[in-house]
């Protein structure tokens, strides 16, 4: 039996992870027919700064809804490879701005053509599909955007009874060591 069909829709995230890492290894090969020296990670960062002159960090990880960490993370991978280049902000030196290289924007050519290919596979498959894959991703975005899914369950019934079996087991506790 696989694990996902065992133990359900508790392994939801360390499905959608299963799924997104088959298709980082499938971009992977992808890049690697079109000669595109890049990761595949880092292609929202790239995308951004293909159609872009510069923008900060903040800015960036603000349109492709990552972390600021996580877009400095790949900033400095992509730095690294000679892609892009990063000043501070004459106004403001606590603001590093980025820039694709030359060495980037000689990808940008190579990459749009693969964008168009890729584009036409992904629509493939999701018309293949019974269920809209994209809008389910979008709605439950938008879901766990404006609810929490720790919100739902600190809400539950069980959630209250696990708070109050911790804090009866302090109250032991607690009580145990005083009396000693």
């Amino acid at each position: 039996m696989d694990f996902y069909e065992q133990v359900g829709k508790m392994a939801l995230g360390s499905r959608l992870r299963r799924l997104g890492d088959r298709f980082t290894e499938d971009a992977a090969k992808i890049y690697a027919l079109y000669d595109v020296a890049l990761d595949s990670k880092w292609f929202p960062v790239f995308y951004v700064l293909s159609h872009e002159s510069e923008a900060s960090i903040t800015e960036i990880a603000q349109v492709i809804g990552h972390s600021h960490p996580s877009v400095s993370q790949i900033v400095k991978e992509m730095q690294r490879k000679g892609l892009v280049t990063i000043t501070k902000r004459n106004q403001d030196a606590r603001v590093s701005v980025v820039k694709l290289s030359e060495t980037g924007k000689q990808l940008i050519p190579k990459i749009e053509k693969q964008y168009v290919d890729v584009n036409q596979a992904v629509e493939c498959l999701l018309s293949e599909m019974q269920h809209n894959l994209w809008q389910a991703i979008e709605e439950v975005e938008f879901l766990l955007t404006e609810k929490a899914f720790s919100i739902g369950f600190k809400k539950s019934e069980k959630f209250v009874n696990i708070k109050m079996l911790k804090l009866s087991t302090i109250h032991q506790s607690f009580t145990l060591n005083s009396s000693n």
